[in-house]
C-alpha cells in the first residue's frame, strides 16, 4: 500500500478542514502520515492587535523560528509529500518556511513528488513561488498544486479577514459582512482533488497530475489581483527591512514601525488599490499576450 506524508501548519483551523475533505477518497486505500507543524512558542489564535502586525518582517524575509520534532522516523520512506499552508503578508507562514529551511526537510522531500495546497484570502502566488524554490532547494519535485481562496470582493475580504484573525470568529462582522475565509461550500468541494490525487499515486505517474487538477479548477489566478499582489510584495520587501532595523519579533523598539506599517497598508489597500485595479483593465489590451503567460506560469508548478 503507498504512504503519503501530510504536513501542514493552520492557525485557524481552515486549512485543516480543506485537507481533511481531499483525503477523504484517500480512505483504505493509503498509509497516511499527519503532522502538524507547532511553532515553539505558538503562534496565537486570535492575535492581538500589534502582535498580528509583528510577524510581517519575519514572515516576508523567510526568517526560520522554532518549530517542535515532528516526530518523523528519518528511515521512513514516502510516495507523496502533501504540504498545505495558508499565507501570511503575501509570503510563507513562518512554521512552513521553518521547516523547509531545515535538514529534516532536505532528508524528507529529497526526490520525492510534492503536492502543496494553499488556503488564502486571495494572494497567494508569490507565496507559492517561495515554496516552490525551497521544494528544489530540498530536492523535491512539485507536482500538483491546489489553490482556495475567499472569493469575496478584494476590499470587503480585507476587513473580513482582520475581524476573523483579531476576534477568533468566523461570523458576519457587524452583521453586515459576510462570513471571512474560504466559503464552506468550496471547502467541502475540495474531496473533488483526491482522485486524480490517489490515481497519480496509485499508477506512480505524477506527470500529468497538474493538468489533471486543472480541470477541477485547483487554480483559478486573477490577473488584477497579481498585478496589485506584485506590487505590494515589493513593498512588504521594503517595509520587512525597514522595520527589522529596530529589532527582531516582540523587540518593543520596532511597535512604532509596525503601526505606521498598519495604517500605511490599510491606506494602500483601500485608497490605492482601487485605483490600480481600474488602470490595470484599462491596460489590460495592450498586455494581454504578457499577462495570459503569466497566468499559465502561475496556474503550473514549474519553477522559473
Amino acid at each position: 500500500m503507498k504512504k503519503i506524508l501530510i504536513i501542514t501548519y493552520s492557525q485557524s483551523g481552515q486549512l485543516d478542514e480543506i485537507m481533511d475533505n481531499i483525503i477523504r477518497p484517500f480512505s483504505g486505500k493509503v498509509v497516511i502520515v499527519r503532522r502538524k507543524l507547532k511553532p515553539a512558542p505558538d503562534f496565537p489564535f486570535p492575535w492581538k492587535d500589534i502582535a498580528f502586525w509583528d510577524a510581517m518582517p519575519e514572515s516576508v524575509q523567510m526568517i526560520p523560528a522554532r518549530i517542535e520534532n515532528l516526530q518523523i522516523d528519518p528511515g521512513e520512506d514516502f510516495d507523496l509529500v502533501i504540504l498545505g499552508y495558508p499565507i501570511w503578508f503575501l509570503s510563507p507562514p513562518i512554521p512552513l518556511t521553518t521547516f523547509l529551511k531545515s535538514p529534516e526537510a532536505k532528508k524528507i522531500l529529497n526526490g520525492k513528488p510534492v503536492v502543496t495546497v494553499i488556503g488564502s484570502r486571495n494572494m497567494w502566488v508569490n507565496a507559492q513561488e517561495d515554496i516552490k524554490k525551497m521544494i528544489w532547494e530540498n530536492g523535491g519535485e512539485l507536482k500538483g498544486n491546489i489553490s482556495l481562496r475567499d472569493r469575496h470582493n478584494n476590499l470587503v475580504s480585507v476587513i473580513t479577514i482582520i475581524h476573523w484573525m483579531i476576534s477568533g470568529r468566523k461570523d458576519r462582522f457587524l452583521g453586515f459582512f459576510p462570513r471571512p475565509g474560504i466559503s464552506d461550500t468550496d471547502i467541502a468541494a475540495a474531496e473533488r482533488f483526491g482522485k486524480p490525487i490517489l490515481e497519480a499515486l496509485e499508477s506512480g505517474k505524477f506527470d500529468k497530475l497538474q493538468s489533471g487538477l486543472l480541470e477541477l479548477r485547483s487554480v483559478e489566478p486573477d490577473p488584477a489581483i497579481i498585478s496589485i499582489e506584485n506590487k505590494g510584495k515589493r513593498l512588504f520587501k521594503l517595509w520587512s527591512r525597514f522595520i527589522r532595523k529596530k529589532g527582531g519579533p516582540g523587540a518593543g523598539e520596532r511597535i512604532v514601525r509596525l503601526k505606521i506599517f498598519k495604517w500605511y497598508l490599510l491606506f494602500v489597500i483601500f485608497a490605492v488599490s482601487p485605483v490600480a485595479t481600474v488602470l490595470f483593465y484599462l491596460t489590460y489590451p495592450l498586455f494581454f499576450v504578457k499577462i495570459n503567460r503569466k497566468l499559465t506560469y502561475y496556474k503550473g508548478v514549474s519553477l522559473k
